[in-house]
């Protein structure tokens, strides 16, 4: 064989020996859009593991970047058991667990966090703004309501499903003009398609109990955030109860979406006003 060929192959060997031990390192070779906790926690325990076979004590660690191309924060690198509960730290048995099992608990993370980032309570952010859109003009203030162990069960049976973790507590805003009360505002994050959508929602008494005056979306990172805005989709709601159907049906029976493609992100809204409207009738309207 001529000897030039005998050196590319040989070249060649050697690049796939590389990148085989890499790989080896790595334990995900060429996964394209891993999230960056993952990648972060993941190069986190390599320098971990690392440390613990040469003797070293973790230390504290400035933002830099490392060999594998990634920044890494500040932060206390403590133990991996620390650091991610369930996982056994350097010097404990086991602590050599292979990474395909720690990267599925890195990813196991990173889901469960994702899924908690969005909580049901949010701020009133332009109240001001809201009070002279709404009402014209007015003053409010706030009450906290608390929802008793009796009352959840209550609440949930009108709702048809569970309240979410944090909601223990809603903060409602009696608005007044005057010293006469013209009406009420309530906040909500309901869960859109790409986040948490915060609705506002403004109720007033009618015949036969609060119904809804006016409902705006105050934040959002819907891509139809003009048609979720629109008089067309939030004008829907004005004068529902806690007692009408908030479906989106797109026909006569019930609401119409915000647009296409916006079914999940429109639902959310028209849940986060029935609910609110729900747990103030049987707050006994504060």
């Amino acid at each position: 064989m001529p000897l030039r060929r005998l050196w590319f192959d040989s070249r060649k060997m050697n690049r796939q020996e590389r990148q085989g031990r890499q790989e080896e390192r790595d334990g995900h070779p060429q996964i394209p859009q891993i999230t960056q906790i993952a990648r972060t926690a993941t190069g986190r325990m390599n320098r971990q593991e690392r440390q613990g076979r040469s003797g070293i004590s973790p230390q504290r660690h400035q933002d830099t970047k490392v060999s594998d191309g990634h920044e890494r924060s500040s932060l206390d690198c403590g133990s991996e058991a620390a650091a991610f509960p369930g996982l056994p730290g350097p010097g404990k048995a086991g602590s050599a667990l292979p990474h395909s099992k720690v990267l599925s608990h890195v990813l196991l993370l990173a889901l469960v966090l994702a899924g908690s980032a969005v909580a049901s309570l949010c701020v009133w952010r332009q109240p001001d703004a809201d009070i002279t859109a709404i009402f014209g003009s007015g003053s409010y203030k706030t009450v906290f309501a608390d929802i008793t162990d009796s009352l959840k069960p209550k609440v949930e049976k009108r709702l048809g499903f569970s309240l979410d973790a944090d909601e223990t507590q809603f903060k409602y805003f009696p608005v007044f003009k005057g010293k006469k009360r013209v009406g009420t505002v309530m906040t909500h994050a309901g869960k859109g398609q790409f986040g948490a959508i915060e609705v506002v929602v403004a109720v007033v008494e009618g015949d036969s109990g609060p119904v809804i005056k006016e409902v705006r979306i105050q934040r959002d990172r819907e891509k139809a955030k003009a048609a979720l805005r629109s008089k067309e989709f939030l004008g829907q709601f004005k004068g529902m109860s806690a007692n009408d159907e908030f479906l989106i049906t797109n026909d006569e029976s019930g609401l119409r979406t915000a647009a296409k493609g916006a079914e999940k992100a429109s639902q959310a809204v028209a849940t986060a006003a029935r609910k609110l409207l729900i747990v103030y009738d049987e707050l006994g309207r504060p």
